[in-house]
């Protein structure tokens, strides 16, 4: 990964967070950001690669509109995004990635109660 493509993957994890943290309804448009993660997460790495097939996963799942399917969707990006930090160098994105991990599972909690 370029130093460029480190600092716009470093920024879409702060935007992330960011909108996360202030509830699902401000992830809108959710194909857009899920594009986003989509182009910034690349080719080649096999963790990155299971999270980019599990945000089609998700992004599926959001147009049937199946509370089960998005949760479970949820917390599977979870899991694979506390693999990511444990598998990074960088450890200030390793602070963001956990913290992004936990914020993935706590809104798929929230999803799955909704049903």
């Amino acid at each position: 990964m370029t130093s460029q493509t480190n600092l716009d993957a470093q920024q879409l994890l702060a935007n992330t967070l960011q909108r996360l943290q202030q509830g699902a309804e401000h992830i809108s448009p959710v194909d857009e950001l899920i594009n986003q993660w989509s182009d910034a997460l690349g080719e080649g790495n096999l963790t990155l690669d299971t999270i980019a097939d599990e945000l089609y996963s998700l992004k599926q799942a959001l147009t049937e509109g199946k509370a089960p399917k998005i949760a479970g969707s949820l917390h599977t990006l979870s899991k694979l995004t506390k693999r990511a930090a444990n598998e990074s160098s960088d450890v200030g994105l390793v602070g963001q990635l956990l913290q992004l991990a936990e914020v993935l599972d706590d809104l798929s909690a929230r999803v799955a109660q909704t049903r």
